[in-house]
């Protein structure tokens, strides 16, 4: 708030500099005239108060509960849907886990089911009959805690009443002890699922949401989980949750953790209290027989050895590597159109099993993808997944979410500052060359040319700073080029805004006409600014469809989007309009005043993570792409990587760390 204030002030500040300046100095044909001088000020004026309607109208009308909560609904349902199917591998069919309620030893536990089913299809109706509704689920690597966690808030959403609250999957790894947990749940309301900030407190405060916390484990390095409290993150998220109430009494939540982690907690003392623990059970050697006999249905004959292994010896090496969901589904992908299943029979341990899948899921999954085939390499992605995974690794473990936003601090943000000081620093140089004698840039105008040199050595200067961000990152981001998210955000606005959007017509009409009338008719006779006009026209129903639009829906990818506008725009302001100055002298006035507003604001949206992103990529190359998002959309189609909101997830943590121990393919 401060922050925008203080850029209002300074741009009013700066469009005021301008008229005094354009008042007390000379221009190139002489002083202003009284008539000049009456239509500037009435021109600025014009255009201030225009803004201020603007502003004045242009403000969503605050959402009550109900409507808060049937939008977090929709949005989570969009949303989880793609990462159900991701998650699987592109399979709509889940191996059908079993799990069993595990007694707590001394502890307050919640009252358990009478008669719990303990099957995956079924775990919505045992969670219902918990007192108090809070369930840890826990499980070894590979177990499918996610994907139970997932399971569980799909059917949720399907089966919850108007009273009862939305369950919202929520990775904890990028949670710390300097946020409370209520802000930080609304923050991911606002980044993972495009509700507006007051609807997401609005729903937060109301105890609307039903938190489903995955990924405790991943809060911590291995063996800091089980240290003392103090130590240990993950135990300071357990003492956060114990006081997340709703009245009286605890709050319902859901969380997931590895077994031996949380093992690890409970005998600290450092365990949730009043919830019920689920324990996922290993697939049985029955169970793995038949998800493969399905998935390996296109050459049978090849997979007959493995099935016979699995039968003849439940307890030997192969049954032991391939007792969880993940490798299981990392099994039927690596061999699926080529080599042979039964070299695995040949591995010594378990842990030589899971080596040799990986090795060979990278290439299965290349190979088995329609969309963009034969794009990318197996072994350039390989290095590339590795490079990522490398960056994502922290002085606590690794991080398992990838957010492009904070990517970009991760990829040495001084290289990043120091190439985009050197563009503003060139920009501002090539604008100079004007002041040399016999050179001529923009016309030769001293005063354009000063304007552009300052806009740029101002970018350059503020860029040395922190990383600032004065909007919302969350609320800039763009569908792509013929996504139906256009037309659907389009009709909403029209809908919800009609009031605005009207009078946004009518002053944009009422500029045209100024500009592009013939004289005599009292505009500028400049009927080839028509073409600009319609770019204008074009600009307003693009912002007006963003507005309304569930930008969560856009994927992890919609924030570079628009990272790429706002950067044209930049380019365009700095070019643009000083050449339109140049070319039609009458704009000269309106240029010398909107070149600099108008690029300290794209700067002001560009100076926070996108500049360091872009650059940050151009000096990491050719480790990563420079069209990183469209690579790891790719990824996610490929069944290599998964999204969970606006973050990339490696399609698992094992595949994750196994890249960082082998960087090379």
């Amino acid at each position: 708030m401060v922050r925008g204030w203080l850029l209002g002030a300074g741009l009013l500040a700066l469009a005021v500099a301008g008229v005094l300046w354009a008042l007390a100095g000379e221009d190139t044909a002489g002083p202003m005239e009284l008539s000049e001088r009456t239509d500037l000020i009435a021109m600025v004026c014009a255009v201030l108060g225009g803004v201020a309607v603007l502003a004045t109208l242009w403000r969503r009308p605050e959402e009550d509960e109900a409507a808060a909560v049937a939008r977090l609904a929709r949005a989570v349902k969009s949303i989880g849907e793609p990462q159900w199917i991701s998650s699987l591998g592109g399979d709509l069919k889940a191996i059908d886990v079993t799990f069993a309620f595990r007694p707590s030893a001394g502890a307050r536990a919640a009252a358990l089911p009478a008669s719990p089913a303990g099957r995956l299809e079924q775990v919505v109706e045992d969670y219902r009959e918990l007192r108090p509704r809070r369930m840890v689920i826990t499980g070894e690597p590979g177990a499918g805690k996610t994907v139970l966690a997932r399971k569980f808030v799909m059917k949720l959403i399907e089966l919850r009443g108007a009273d009862e609250p939305v369950p919202v999957l929520v990775a904890m790894a990028d949670w710390d002890a300097g946020e409370t947990f209520q802000d930080w749940l609304v923050r991911h309301l606002q980044h993972d699922y495009g509700l507006p900030p007051a609807s997401a407190r609005r729903v937060v405060a109301a105890r609307m949401v039903l938190p489903v916390l995955d990924g405790l484990d991943e809060m911590d390095a291995t063996g800091v989980v089980g240290g003392a409290p103090g130590d240990s993150r993950a135990a300071r998220a357990l003492d956060a949750l114990a006081r997340h109430q709703d009245g009286t009494d605890p709050a319902p939540l859901v969380l997931t953790c590895r077994s031996a982690e949380y093992d690890a907690l409970e005998t600290a003392g450092s365990h949730i209290l009043d919830a019920a623990r689920l324990e996922i059970a290993p697939v049985t050697p029955a169970q793995a027989r038949e998800f493969l006999a399905l998935r390996g249905a296109r050459r049978p004959q090849l997979w007959q050895p493995l099935l016979d292994d699995l039968r003849d010896r439940p307890s030997g090496v192969l049954a032991g590597a391939l007792a969880t969901p993940w490798r299981l589904t990392l099994a039927a992908v690596a061999f699926d159109r080529d080599g042979d299943p039964g070299e695995l029979l040949t591995a010594a341990t378990e842990a030589e099993v899971a080596d040799r899948l990986l090795a060979r899921f990278i290439g299965a999954s290349t190979a088995n993808t329609s969309v963009g085939s034969g794009r990318y390499e197996p072994e350039r992605i390989h290095r590339r997944l590795a490079a990522l995974a490398r960056a994502m690794s922290t002085s606590h473990g690794a991080d398992t979410d990838l957010v492009l936003e904070h990517l970009a601090v991760r990829l040495n943000p001084r290289r990043g500052k120091a190439l985009y000081l050197a563009l503003c620093l060139w920009w501002a140089a090539v604008a100079g060359v004007s002041l040399v004698p016999g050179w001529t840039v923009f016309g030769g105008d001293r005063d354009l040319t000063l304007l552009v040199m300052a806009s740029f050595l101002g970018a350059a200067a503020h860029s040395v700073g922190r990383v600032s961000r004065v909007m919302t990152v969350s609320r800039f981001s763009v569908p792509p080029l013929g996504s139906p998210m256009w037309r659907v955000g389009l009709r909403v606005s029209l809908s919800a805004q009609r009031g605005v959007i009207l009078g946004m017509a009518l002053i944009l009409l009422v500029v045209l006409w100024v500009v592009a009338a013939p004289e005599g008719w009292g505009g500028l006779g400049l009927p080839f600014l028509a073409l600009a006009g319609a770019g204008i026209v074009g600009l307003l129903c693009c912002t007006v469809a963003l507005y309304e639009s569930d930008l969560a829906a856009f994927g992890p990818s919609g924030w570079t989007r628009m990272g790429s506008a706002t950067a044209l725009a930049m380019v365009a302001t700095g070019v643009i309009l000083p050449g339109s100055a140049w070319a039609v002298p009458e704009l000269r006035l309106a240029a010398l005043l909107l070149v600099p507003a108008t690029f300290w604001l794209l700067h002001m949206m560009m100076a926070g993570p996108w500049h360091l992103y872009y650059c940050g990529l151009l000096t990491h190359r050719p480790r990563l792409p420079l069209r990183l998002a469209r690579f790891l959309d790719w990824s996610v189609s490929a069944g290599l990587m998964r999204t969970s909101g606006v973050a990339y997830q490696f399609r698992h943590r094992e595949f994750q760390e196994w890249l960082v121990r082998h960087p090379a393919p």
